[in-house]
């Protein structure tokens, strides 16, 4: 990617260097548009990635090798990138809107396209940073096919956790569910989890520690109400704890659901003229790199569309 700027006028900024971002910059810059892409670090959650195996063109690639490719192809079209840079504000001004940084920059630009993603909720336990990609999982849709017949624990008190438990389980993985309090899900879903022979439901328990050498190998867990500590023997752990938006400086700018996620229409552009979105920090279904990606680049062909008719 282009070397870091300090601060000029654009075409089009983009917040986030994450696939959406990336996908984005790069369809805005070969459309002629001047670009800038913000972004604390490049790659987003891919870099977290153990292994991927279902991103067209590679049968199995590490999420550091996608994301140095994703850079490597950005590059070639001249965008230049605001890296370790993060946004705290956004202002309507002529023609347009100002960024800042929190690092300072300043940036007038045409438009914007808000792909920043969403951050899980972590357990903030021992041993979690370490293990990511290695048997720490925030997402199964991604990864349970590595875990085939497998003993594995997913960590959350709602849907996505008991989906990720079905989900897991029926590819043949042994499941134990962990939840602090009630599962909280509609009765036909807990009736499924109950029914299952490969889910163990264990409530009233929380993880206090991710355990492993040079992979996931247990889990410490703890009841606090009744004082009783456990180890759990898994290769596997997916936390689903639910996550939050990445969009704090966009509120009451452009419209949010009840998830905090931006509300979009089929072309990407969000209730704000002139303000479009892409990938996980949307309202879109399907939080996966090849949708955000798919995403980054609808968004940047309909803001090429628009800024051309203006």
């Amino acid at each position: 990617m282009g070397e870091t700027a300090t601060e000029g006028r654009y075409d089009v900024v983009i917040i986030g260097a994450g696939p959406a971002g990336l996908t984005a910059g790069m369809y805005t810059s070969r459309q002629g548009l001047k670009t800038a892409i913000i972004g604390g670090e490049v790659g987003g959650q891919t870099l977290w990635a153990g292994e991927i195996e279902n991103y067209p063109g590679w049968r199995l690639v590490t999420g550091k090798e996608l994301v140095q490719n994703f850079r490597d192809h950005v590059s070639q079209f001249g965008v230049e990138c605001f890296e370790g840079q993060l946004v705290n504000a956004i202002v309507p001004a002529d023609d347009g809107y100002e960024i800042y940084t929190r690092e300072g920059s300043t940036l007038a630009t045409r438009a914007i396209i808000i792909a920043t993603g969403k951050a899980p909720n972590r357990l903030a336990v021992p041993g979690e940073q370490e293990f990511v990609g290695r048997g720490v999982s925030y997402c199964a849709t991604c990864d349970a096919a590595f875990f085939k017949d497998a003993d594995v624990a997913v960590v959350g008190p709602g849907e996505s956790a008991a989906d990720a438990a079905l989900e897991l389980a029926t590819i043949g993985a042994r499941v134990t569910l962990v939840t602090l309090l009630a599962l909280k899900v509609p009765e036909a879903m807990m009736e499924r989890v109950e029914a299952h022979p490969n889910i163990t439901l264990k409530t009233g328990f929380k993880v206090t520690e991710i355990l492993g050498d040079t992979r996931v190998t247990g889990l410490k867990l703890k009841n606090p109400k009744e004082g009783i500590e456990e180890e759990l023997a898994v290769s596997g752990v997916f936390i689903e704890s639910g996550s939050i938006a990445v969009s704090e400086y966009t509120a009451g700018l452009v419209e949010m659901n009840a998830k905090g996620e931006i509300v979009i229409d089929n072309r990407g552009a969000t209730s704000a003229p002139g303000i479009y979105a892409a990938g996980d920090v949307t309202d879109t279904p399907g939080k996966q790199i090849i949708i955000a990606a798919g995403e980054g680049a609808r968004a940047a062909m309909a803001v090429s569309r628009d800024l051309k008719r203006r």
